[in-house]
């Protein structure tokens, strides 16, 4: 990419308002679906195991790709791998990989746990699980913390046409199969999202976990969140070793799956 055009992406690029657009929607039709799976027969095995496998695929999205590729460049992989994870977590709504991006490496892990971290517990339990996601105009974000991203074309087009891809992808399954929309989609977005509100939160939380690093944040180490958010429950790990795409074994119960997939499909 030219620097002319690089120029006029930085000072275009970053016009995405938040996250009104995608979190609301797929909340409130989340909430629904909930209620409706409720109070409704039980959904059948199909049903279960398309929500089960769709939650993983979405976490894969955020987790290994937004998280540990893009913002971290923990691995390698394949483009066309790289596509297809950008894509997994892009119809999960939490944001564009820009977006993610920025915010993660500029002002969550520079400033983790102090005023400038947007998602610390710090400011509040409820703003750290997911009311501030609510608050966060792209256009606030420095774009200099993903210089190398407006470099690549692949995340620059899937920040360009964020909510395209998102909305076109729900409709496209649903139109094909509601039932199907319903469990592969809509509803495993829905939980993907409690999930990683879950790991903004309680990962923060002194009391919740133990420390394997001694680090200046308050990120811990929790068995419990395990089941919820798998291998990101030893996010101070993480934080001790930021590079590092492997968050489990420092401890012998530290399973951390997401990086048995990392290491199948890097480079």
């Amino acid at each position: 990419m030219e620097q002319t055009s690089i120029t006029t992406m930085i000072k275009n690029l970053f016009t995405q308002p938040n996250l009104w657009g995608s979190i609301l929607p797929l909340q409130l039709l989340g909430f629904w679906t909930l209620y409706n799976i409720v109070t409704s027969t039980a959904p059948g095995w199909w049903a279960i195991a398309t929500v089960c496998g769709y939650i993983c695929i979405m976490m894969l999205g955020i987790s290994a790709c937004y998280h540990r590729l893009l913002s971290h460049k923990g691995f390698t992989v394949s483009r066309p791998v790289k596509i297809l994870m950008i894509w997994f977590a892009a119809i999960s709504g939490q944001g564009s990989p820009i977006w993610w991006i920025a915010l993660h490496r500029g002002y969550h892990h520079r400033h983790s746990d102090k005023d400038e971290d947007p998602h610390s517990p710090i400011h509040g339990f409820w703003h750290s699980y997911i009311l501030w996601m609510f608050k966060i105009p792209t256009k606030d974000l420095n774009p200099r913390y993903v210089v190398d991203l407006l470099r690549d074309k692949d995340v620059v087009f899937f920040h360009t046409h964020y909510y395209k891809i998102l909305w076109i992808s729900h409709a496209l399954v649903a139109f094909i199969s509601f039932d199907f929309w319903l469990y592969s989609m809509l509803f495993p977005a829905f939980i993907t999202l409690h999930s990683y509100g879950i790991q903004t939160s309680f990962n923060h939380i002194k009391f919740m976990g133990y420390k394997t690093y001694t680090t200046s944040d308050n990120s811990v180490n929790s068995v419990w969140l395990w089941p919820f958010i798998l291998g990101e429950a030893w996010h101070n790990n993480h934080h001790g070793q930021p590079g590092n795409p492997n968050y489990g074994n420092r401890k012998w119960w530290e399973l951390d799956p997401t990086y048995w997939l990392i290491w199948l499909i890097k480079k």
